[in-house]
C-alpha cells in the first residue's frame, strides 16, 4: 500500500516533470545536506548493477556483433559485379551469388533490427528510475518512457531507427525478387507484396508518433498506436513470410508458435494479480519481445534459405 501511494505521489508530480529528474534533484539536495553519507533515490541505466544492466550489456555487445557482420555483408554485396545474378562465379563456383547475397544481407538488417528493438525495450526498462523497488514489467512502455528523461530520448531517438530495419530488409528481398516495390511497372505488377511493403514503411512512422505521444497532448492515443504498430509489424512480417521460396510454412508456423507462447505466458502470470493494469503491462511487455522474435526468425530462414540453395546447387 506504501509502495502505490509513492508511486501515485511521483505520477502527480510527473505532471510537471518527469518522476526521474525530480528524484534526481531530491537525491542532490540530500547528498548536499549530508556529504558524508552516501545518498540514491532513483535508478539509472548502469547504477546499481543488477540483472537488468547485465542483460543490456549483453545485447550492447550482440549488437556491436551483429554492426560488424552487416558491414561485412554490405561490403560483399558491393564486391560483386551486378551482372552476376543467379549465376555461379566462374572462378570459384562454390562462393554466393549475387541474389544469395542480398539474401544474406536481408538477413543481416534484420537481425540487426530485431536486436536493436531488444536493446531499446531492455535499456527502458534499465533506465526506469525505481527499478529496484518496483519491476519495471509491471509497468507499460509508455509509463517507463514518461518516467524517465533518459528513457523517454531513448525511445524517441531509437525507436523510429530499429523500425526501419523492415522495410529495408523487404526491399531488398522483393527487388532480388525482380517484384516491384511500390510503382508497378512493365511486367511486375503490384500484389499481395505492394501492401505487406506499405504497411512496413508505415512502422517508422507509427513508431515515431507512438514515441512523440508520450508528455504531450496526444498521450489519449496513445495505446491506439501501440496497437495499430503491433498490428503493422505481425502484418508486415506475415506478408514477408509469404514470399519465401523453401521455407515459408515453417516461418509461418514457428511465428505463430512464438506468439502463442508469449500470449500464453503473459496470461499465466496475469493469473497471480487482479489489478488490470499490472496484467495490460505484461501483455505490452509480450507483445513487443514478440515483434524481435518474429524478425529473428525471418533472419534466419533468410539464412537457411540461402544456405540450403547454396548446397542444392553444389550437389547438382
Amino acid at each position: 500500500e506504501a509502495e502505490r501511494v509513492i508511486h501515485r505521489l511521483l505520477w502527480a508530480v510527473g505532471d510537471a516533470s518527469p518522476p526521474g529528474q525530480f528524484l534526481a534533484s531530491v537525491e542532490a539536495s540530500l547528498q548536499a545536506r549530508w556529504p558524508h553519507c552516501r545518498v540514491r533515490c532513483r535508478d539509472d541505466l548502469v547504477r546499481p548493477p543488477n540483472i537488468f544492466s547485465f542483460v543490456l550489456l549483453v545485447l550492447t555487445l550482440l549488437l556491436s556483433w551483429s554492426f560488424w557482420a552487416l558491414a561485412h555483408a554490405v561490403a560483399a554485396v558491393w564486391a560483386l559485379p551486378p551482372e552476376t545474378g543467379r549465376r555461379p562465379n566462374h572462378d570459384d563456383p562454390s562462393q554466393p551469388t549475387r541474389d544469395e547475397r542480398l539474401d544474406l544481407l536481408a538477413a543481416r538488417v534484420l537481425v540487426c533490427g530485431s536486436l536493436a528493438t531488444f536493446w531499446l525495450l531492455h535499456a527502458l526498462a534499465a533506465a526506469f528510475p525505481l527499478r529496484s523497488l518496483h519491476s519495471p514489467f509491471k509497468r507499460d512502455l509508455g509509463c517507463l518512457c514518461a518516467y524517465s528523461t533518459r528513457a523517454l530520448r531513448l525511445c524517441r531517438l531509437l525507436g523510429p531507427c530499429s523500425a526501419v530495419a523492415m522495410p529495408v530488409a523487404m526491399a531488398i528481398r522483393f527487388d532480388r525478387l525482380g517484384l516491384p516495390l511500390i510503382v508497378p511497372a512493365a511486367g511486375r505488377p503490384v500484389g499481395l507484396h505492394t501492401a505487406a511493403l506499405l504497411s512496413a514503411t508505415a512502422l517508422p512512422l507509427l513508431t515515431a508518433a507512438a514515441a512523440w505521444s508520450v508528455r504531450s497532448s496526444l498521450y489519449s492515443h496513445h495505446q491506439l498506436l501501440i496497437v495499430l504498430l503491433f498490428l503493422a509489424h505481425l502484418g508486415s512480417a506475415l506478408g514477408f513470410a509469404a514470399y519465401f521460396e523453401m521455407v515459408k510454412w515453417a516461418v509461418l508456423g514457428a511465428s505463430a508458435g512464438v506468439m502463442v507462447a508469449f500470449y500464453l505466458l503473459a496470461k499465466y502470470a496475469s493469473e497471480f494479480t487482479s489489478v488490470s493494469l499490472v496484467r495490460a503491462a505484461k501483455l505490452q511487455w509480450a507483445c513487443a519481445h514478440m515483434v524481435p522474435m518474429v524478425g529473428l526468425i525471418l533472419a534466419a530462414a533468410l539464412e537457411v534459405e540461402s544456405g540450403f540453395a547454396r548446397a542444392l546447387v553444389d550437389f547438382i
